[in-house]
């Protein structure tokens, strides 16, 4: 399965409409969420069912098969199921059935059923109301109902709506759009992007089969040879047979966040002098004061910018993550790296504990979507994506000369090997290419056979940086 997204080219009155079937949807997902709310809540005062529940906690695995099914069999006959959902949606999708379709009233129910199985079987807490302005998707099941995209015209007709998509604009585009087109359609999808002039609308159309391959990467992608990474909260040091790279993850990130910067002053500068009142002489908000917030046409100009804004980081993000995978993915057909646990290292430190957590570096850098692009990008190709086992690897203390492990602070960002200084995330990456093929710990003969051209290879990359001036003391260690 692949995606293709294509802009829709629409008039004043096609927007109105279409800001009409989202703001229909996003009032059907809360009805849904209100329900779901309300069962999840009946669950948990239920006696019988916290028993059932107690009880599978405390045994065997025979026996939690028959809690199991018992405990499902209380949930449907409540109505809390996925089918439950969708029946219970019928009544209210009828009232909108010339707006949107019965089969993106039920892929909305299924949506609001992932959400309910986070908070049943995983390490979900609350189920969350959406807002019309956060609600920008309205999903399919097939491409005979609802959103119905013509291949011929490439255009989408939806309930007696007509839209035309924007046609490629360049040589590359039009390839890619004709080749991915081939396939057969399985559902088509209708998208929205806020813009500083406003609502951008797009159809996601979800194809059967692979995505079709770029000529350039697929000749370069054949080349055998080893790949390691050591990717950071932050940072990726790459280390394969022709090259070392050792460099921020998305290093404009800075420019975006500077730019939110800005909007969220000004709109706080616009917000106080539009609610005198809801102030105190200290700048704290008035917690007395029960009036109506107002907001101001600027302010509300400010909130579209600021949306734009995270929008193009986010999209910043992606695409820098992608022309790394590309460009990685021409030098090896196997990559290591370690197994990270990247949503452990967000969350708050306990009280009375110093441990440092790295949320806003993560949610800048995005390194967790690094790794789940380059596995896509490597499945597509045919390349395999091996992550080591951390536990038993140990790359940041091991030393393959003498074969021992030392801990090391984090602020310690180099490391004497024999009696070459090296930096310590690339002759991490350095020995996770050198890895065993179980990704248990580091091959010795495989170091000390690549590790002069490693050291060779390290110093010129790190004299290039320190010329062009790319350092940053805290995490490469110059």
């Amino acid at each position: 399965m692949h995606t293709l997204t294509l802009k829709l080219e629409t008039n004043d009155a096609q927007e109105h409409e279409l800001d009409k079937r989202f703001r229909v949807m996003c009032h059907i997902h809360n009805v849904l969420v209100k329900r779901s709310i309300k069962l999840l809540g009946r669950l948990s005062h239920d006696t019988s069912y916290q028993a059932l529940k107690t009880n599978y906690l405390h045994s065997g695995k025979e026996e939690k098969k028959a809690l199991s099914a018992q405990m499902k069999s209380f949930r449907e006959s409540i109505g809390l199921s996925e089918y439950g959902l969708q029946s219970y949606i019928k009544v209210c999708g009828r009232k909108y059935k010339k707006l949107v379709s019965s089969s993106q009233v039920q892929k909305e129910a299924t949506r609001v059923w992932k959400g309910v199985e986070k908070v049943l079987f995983s390490d979900g807490k609350h189920l969350h109301f959406k807002k019309e302005e956060d609600f920008d998707c309205i999903g399919g099941k097939s491409n005979t109902n609802g959103a119905k995209f013509d291949k011929e015209s490439l255009s989408v007709v939806w309930n007696g709506l007509y839209l035309a998509c924007r046609k490629p604009r360049n040589g590359k585009e039009a390839w890619y759009v004709h080749q991915s087109l081939k396939d057969d359609i399985s559902y088509c999808e209708i998208q929205r992007k806020m813009f500083n002039n406003g609502w951008h609308y797009y159809a996601i159309i979800v194809l059967k089969g692979e995505a079709p391959k770029k000529h350039r990467q697929e000749q370069k992608a054949c080349s055998a040879g080893r790949t390691g990474i050591d990717i950071g909260v932050s940072t990726i040091a790459v280390v394969s047979e022709q090259e070392v790279i050792l460099q921020e993850l998305a290093p404009r990130m800075n420019e975006f966040n500077r730019k939110i910067e800005r909007i969220l002053r000004k709109m706080d500068r616009s917000r106080r002098a539009s609610n005198p009142g809801k102030y105190n002489g200290d700048g704290t908000i008035n917690r007395k004061d029960r009036t109506k917030w107002v907001f101001s046409n600027h302010y509300r100009k400010l909130k579209r910018e600021l949306r734009t804004a995270y929008r193009q980081k986010s999209a910043y993000i992606k695409q820098s993550h992608r022309e790394l995978c590309a460009i990685l993915i021409q030098n090896s057909n196997e990559f290591y790296v370690e197994k990270m646990n990247f949503r452990g290292l967000q969350k708050r430190a306990k009280k009375g504990t110093r441990k440092k957590r790295f949320g806003r570096s993560l949610n800048n850098r995005c390194p967790a979507l690094f790794v789940s692009l380059l596995k896509e990008k490597a499945a597509q190709y045919g390349l395999s994506v091996m992550e080591v086992d951390t536990v038993s690897f140990r790359a940041s203390q091991y030393d393959h000369i003498t074969d021992t492990y030392t801990k090391s602070r984090l602020k310690e960002r180099w490391k004497k090997i024999g009696s070459c200084m090296v930096q310590r995330d690339l002759y991490s990456a350095f020995l996770l290419k050198n890895s065993d093929r179980q990704g248990k710990h580091a091959d010795r003969m495989l170091c000390d056979r690549s590790f002069k051209e490693f050291t060779a290879m390290h110093d010129k990359t790190i004299r290039k940086m320190k010329k062009d001036g790319i350092s940053r003391k805290c995490c490469f260690g110059f």
